[in-house]
């Protein structure tokens, strides 16, 4: 059977709904964790690092990418480098795909 450029985006559509819903999953985890991290209640680094690297995965998301950057404003002065770093790598991710410094 021959496939056509139609169930090619159809299978496309349907990879990118699911996506979409797993970050919809999640977002109950996401405010959770960034009111921990906001309140002083998440103070471990690397814990704090984990669950940054998961909702990185998911900040395709706007509310996801909104909790992201409230993670990363009140990290920035006891943590810089690690700030930078996490930018840096949702840059890489989202910004600057193709490596070439254009967005």
């Amino acid at each position: 059977m021959e496939r056509t450029e139609n169930d090619f985006f159809e299978a496309v559509s349907s990879l990118v709904e699911q996506i979409a819903g797993l970050a919809e999953d999640q977002l109950p985890y996401f405010e959770s964790i960034t009111d921990s991290i906001i309140n002083d209640q998440m103070t471990d680094l690397y814990t704090i690092e984990r669950n940054l690297d998961t909702m990185l995965s998911c900040c395709f998301d706007d509310r996801v990418l909104a909790m992201y950057k409230a993670i990363l404003r009140k990290l920035f002065y006891q943590h810089p480098e690690t700030v930078k770093c996490y930018v840096d790598m949702y840059y890489m991710m989202y910004i600057d795909a193709d490596g070439d410094g254009n967005a």
